[in-house]
């Protein structure tokens, strides 16, 4: 059992579980993407339907799950984040991703946060102030040091060229402390993945960044 041997095969274990998670949701949104296009369907302009159809038609669909490999994960919407002792909760997360092995722990799960993304500044900054600063302001838990942020790209641009100008854009926020470069992990069809490591406290918090282009199925 993965509580009995040491730290060292824990933590490349739970890279391996990130690595495993983060490869199926780029599989996932390639298949949505190919679904969508064949079947003629759009998807509607909206973070939370979006992402709603996405948990439950792909993500945690059983079969789709048999298919990846992936029952040994479960993925919940809308989770409630950090008690505050006080009867409320602090954050909201659009996806929660438990995993069988350590199903027994209360708070350990990664999480991942959803926002579109269409190229304008607007969008961008909300993508670091309502997303990325939730996860360095603490809002959000990170039990393994490590998260997902899931960019819904609705509209045709330059995704790469955008990367910029997001890094950019957190590099600015003195304020809320959003500091790091985001250095490119794997492109596919549809999907670019990036990684950022930040700064909280005294430890070191790392986000993938994934966006996948839905803007040829998107209203």
């Amino acid at each position: 059992m993965r509580g009995k041997i040491n730290h060292k095969i824990s933590d490349a274990l739970r890279l391996d579980d990130l690595e495993q998670i983060t490869s199926y949701i780029m599989e996932i949104c390639e298949l949505l993407v190919e679904d969508f296009t064949r079947k003629n369907r759009k998807l509607p302009n909206n973070e939370n339907r979006i992402r709603s159809i996405m948990l439950e038609e792909y993500l945690d669909n059983d079969i789709i799950r048999k298919n990846h490999d992936m029952l040994d994960y479960s993925f919940t919407p809308e989770t409630q984040e950090n008690y505050d002792g006080k009867g409320n909760y602090i954050g909201r997360a659009d996806i929660r991703i438990k995993l069988k092995t350590d199903f027994d722990k209360h708070s350990a799960y990664y999480i991942i946060e959803c926002k579109r993304i269409d190229g304008t500044e607007d969008l961008n900054r909300k993508y670091i102030e309502e997303g990325v600063a939730r996860f360095i302001t603490q809002k959000y838990s990170a039990y393994y040091g490590k998260n997902i942020m899931l960019g819904f790209v609705v509209r045709e641009i330059n995704i790469s060229d955008n990367v910029k100008k997001i890094a950019d854009l957190q590099n600015k926020n003195l304020d809320a402390k959003i500091q790091g470069n985001l250095k490119m992990v794997c492109k596919v069809k549809n999907c670019e993945m990036y990684k950022c490591t930040y700064q909280i406290e005294q430890r070191e918090l790392e986000l993938k960044h994934i966006f996948s282009d839905f803007s040829n199925i998107v209203d």
